[in-house]
């Protein structure tokens, strides 16, 4: 594969991409269409545009383009926020505590490097203000979740008492609420069970067979974490209950991500495998951990991809979205309300520090103890919905950015070293995992048009 900087954008919404075989994938990302054409091809498209006089071949190849949806006459919508967007939050995730019962080696937080846990009426409040925000825009529910910071289950008082509280609050409005959690699955017999009978579902961190997890993500003393949450696991198979995987790809075990595809099939039932590359801050800074090379990651997620088509599992990066039209890459840029320890709101999950030079950014407001309520900064909250691929120069004329929105503008701006969009170390495997998976859909067919010089498919 040729380098995706080589990618040519034709009209904003019109892409062309060198292939090693002299021919160019021609990508329409609004309408979601590929197809392959020659040089000629590109020179007519190109002259098309520029109001050069075309021949009767190549005015037949324009026809054929707007056929097949590369072209349309009225323009494709964008998938742009409303520009009368209002910020009312209904759903919260609550970072209960900073306790930690791991020493994960690449923790982005340091978790239980601090030990603060969230007083129960900033929990109140929060999913008050959210179910009363779900009410007001008339929808059937409302989401509680629990995140970290730490491990939400080391706070366990706390989560039962918010859990119960958001169930009466449903009861109280009429409507049904969804409760959920990122977890490292570190629970007893007795959380697991309420988790069964209160929670919709569970987003569990484990990163693949044991020594693959007890290395990563080992006990407080050092021991491993793998016989606990593999027993819990295999209870939730059991009774059915909805959760799926997030593993965390280093250098050390990105050779083996095909094996860790296999081995969770083998093992437990999971909705979803969602595999990352770990992320060079936190705890990694002490502990050496490194990410993978960009070409081993590829090489290594592809043949993971096969493996998982194979046996029917969901496979998910972050970073790839081809089936998905974004302008903004998750909830931090819109209506991200999420409520750390002290009260403090933050939009994004990794920013959960009051000292990190992020939080000028995504931290918008706190929970006043005297007035009982949340006070937002309403010029913070406008400042982060402009944090959309729309606004961004850097993408305006990259093929992938309806799919990825941008990416992480957390991560941006660890790259940017400031808070301008200037790309980050993500963009080349983003962009070229998607060529990929492009290239793997007009694998499995084309239509082909009359003459031969382009071959699409939806």
């Amino acid at each position: 594969m040729k380098q995706v900087e080589n990618v040519a954008s034709i009209n904003s919404d019109l892409f062309t991409i060198p292939r090693d075989d002299g021919t160019f994938l021609l990508y329409a990302p609004l309408t979601k269409k590929a197809g392959v054409i020659n040089e000629a091809g590109v020179n007519t498209i190109v002259g098309y545009f520029d109001g050069r006089s075309l021949a009767d071949g190549e005015q037949s190849f324009i026809e054929n383009l707007y056929q097949n949806k590369f072209l349309t006459e009225e323009g494709q919508p964008k998938p742009v926020f409303s520009k009368n967007f209002t910020f009312k939050p209904h759903e919260v995730t609550l970072f209960v505590t900073s306790r930690c019962n791991l020493r994960c080696r690449y923790c982005y937080a340091d978790a239980g490097k601090k030990n603060m846990d969230m007083a129960v009426e900033t929990a109140q409040a929060a999913i008050d203000l959210v179910a009363a925000n779900a009410g007001l825009m008339g929808l059937p529910k409302f989401a509680v979740g629990f995140h970290g910071g730490g491990e939400p289950t080391t706070a366990w008082d706390i989560v039962t008492q918010a859990v119960e509280y958001a169930y009466r609050v449903a009861d109280d409005k009429g409507l049904d609420v969804e409760v959920f959690a990122a977890t490292n699955g570190m629970f007893n017999e007795k959380q697991r069970d309420y988790i069964l009978q209160k929670f919709t579902n569970l987003n569990i961190s484990i990163d693949g067979p044991a020594d693959i997890q007890d290395y990563n993500r080992p006990k407080t003393d050092g021991s491993g974490s793998f016989g606990i949450i593999r027993d819990n696991l295999k209870f939730f198979d059991e009774h059915r209950f909805q959760y799926g995987v997030r593993a965390t790809i280093t250098k050390k075990n990105v050779y083996r991500m095909a094996e860790i595809v296999e081995w969770f099939n083998s093992e437990f039932n999971i909705d979803y495998l969602h595999l990352e590359p770990v992320w060079l801050c936190g705890r990694c800074l002490t502990t050496g951990e490194e990410a993978p090379s960009d070409d081993a990651f590829i090489q290594c997620y592809a043949q993971a991809m096969e493996k998982a088509e194979q046996l029917g599992v969901n496979l998910i990066y972050s970073g790839l979205r081809l089936g998905s039209l974004l302008s903004k890459f998750c909830a931090a840029a819109s209506d991200g309300f999420n409520v750390l320890p002290d009260g403090t709101v933050t939009s994004c999950y990794e920013v959960t520090e009051n000292d990190s030079p992020k939080a000028e950014v995504f931290h918008y407001g706190r929970y006043d103890a005297i007035k009982k309520a949340f006070v937002f900064d309403a010029d913070k909250i406008k400042r982060l919905q402009q944090f959309s691929v729309e606004n961004f120069e850097y993408c305006r004329n990259c093929f992938c950015k309806w799919h990825c929105a941008g990416d992480c503008i957390s991560k941006v701006f660890d790259a940017s070293k400031s808070f301008r969009h200037e790309g980050s170390i993500r963009c080349s495997l983003n962009r070229r995992l998607t060529i990929m998976q492009i290239e793997k859909m007009l694998e499995s067919g084309f239509v082909e048009s009359s003459d031969s010089l382009c071959r699409a498919k939806e």
